[in-house]
């Protein structure tokens, strides 16, 4: 009976262990493939190294807009002569557009100056 036993604490050690290996390996096996998906999105995308640092408006350009000036405005388009054309107002680090040649949605941006008529 003694021998049983231990041959059943053995076993249940050797299932534990089999257990951890198994979960230890689908682990390893998603962060791999996640790894790799952001990866290609990035690809997709372009080195993020290589994208322009995001403009944000100064405080002239903001008064000039009556803007608050202790508001966070990202300058998304501009025209020839600098002027902006499409800002975007930032109201936390994610709001911050990294591409703004990648926006699809029209509702995301709103022209900075609405020509009066």
């Amino acid at each position: 009976m003694l021998f049983n036993m231990l041959n059943k604490k053995k076993k249940n050690i050797i299932i534990g262990l089999a257990a951890a290996v198994i979960v230890v390996g689908v682990s390893v096996f998603i962060l791999i493939r996640n790894s790799k998906f952001n990866t290609d999105n990035l690809s997709q995308s372009g080195n993020i190294n290589q994208l322009p640092a995001p403009k944000f408006m100064s405080v002239e350009e903001k008064s000039s807009l009556n803007l608050p000036a202790d508001s966070k405005i990202q300058v998304l388009k501009t025209d020839e002569s600098g002027k902006t054309e499409v800002y975007r107002v930032i109201r936390k680090d994610a709001d911050i557009i990294l591409d703004p040649s990648r926006i699809a949605d029209p509702d995301m941006t709103r022209p900075a100056v609405q020509s009066a008529q």
